[in-house]
C-alpha cells in the first residue's frame, strides 16, 4: 500500500515536471502568436493608410488631368485663359519634325494620350482585380482564424477545468504548492 502510494506520488511529480513545462511553453507560443497578430494588425494598417494616401495621391492626379484635359479642350472651342491670342503656357522647344508640321504633332499626341487612357484603364482593372482577389484570400483566412480561435477558446476551458481537477487531486492533505 505504502510502496503504491510512493508510485502514486512520483507520477504525479513527474506529472508536474511535465505540466510545468508545457504549460510554460503553451503560455510562450500563445504570447508569442498574440504579438505576431499584433505587429500584422500595425504593418497591415501601415499599409492601408499607405495604399490609402496613393489612392488619394492617384485621384488628385485624375483630377488635375481631367481639369487640363477641360482647358485644352476648351482652349480648342476657343476659351482663352488669360490675355486673348497670348500664349499662356510655359515656351516649349518642339522637335523639327513637329515644328514643321502642327498636324503630326496633334496626331502622335492623340495617339499617345490614348495610348496612356489605355494603359491607365488596364492598370486600374488589375488594381481593383488585385484588390478583390486580396479580399478573398484575407476574408477566407479570417474566417479560418476566427475558427481556430474558437477552438482554442474551448481548448482553454477545457484545459483549466483539467487543470483545476488535477490540481485539487493532487493536493495531499498537509501538502502545499
Amino acid at each position: 500500500m505504502e510502496q503504491s502510494r510512493r508510485s502514486a506520488k512520483r507520477k504525479c511529480e513527474a506529472l508536474k515536471n511535465d505540466l510545468y513545462v508545457e504549460l510554460t511553453n503553451l503560455t510562450n507560443d500563445y504570447r508569442n502568436l498574440q504579438n505576431d497578430i499584433h505587429n500584422a494588425n500595425e504593418d497591415f494598417f501601415l499599409m492601408c493608410k499607405s495604399m490609402s494616401e496613393r489612392q488619394a495621391d492617384f485621384l488628385t492626379r485624375a483630377l488635375f488631368l481631367e481639369e487640363k484635359y477641360g482647358e485644352v479642350i476648351g482652349m480648342l472651342d476657343g476659351k482663352l485663359k488669360q490675355g486673348e491670342g497670348e500664349s499662356t503656357g510655359e515656351n516649349v522647344v518642339l522637335p523639327t519634325p513637329y515644328a514643321d508640321s502642327f498636324a503630326r504633332f496633334a496626331e502622335d499626341s492623340n495617339y499617345s494620350l490614348k495610348g496612356h487612357g489605355v494603359l491607365m484603364d488596364e492598370e486600374e482593372r488589375k488594381m481593383s482585380q488585385l484588390l478583390k482577389e486580396y479580399d478573398e484570400v484575407f476574408s477566407e483566412n479570417m474566417k479560418v482564424f476566427g475558427e481556430r480561435a474558437k477552438a482554442i477558446v474551448v481548448m482553454r476551458t477545457n484545459l483549466a477545468a483539467k487543470l483545476t481537477k488535477f490540481n485539487t487531486s493532487a493536493q495531499q492533505p498537509g501538502e502545499s504548492d
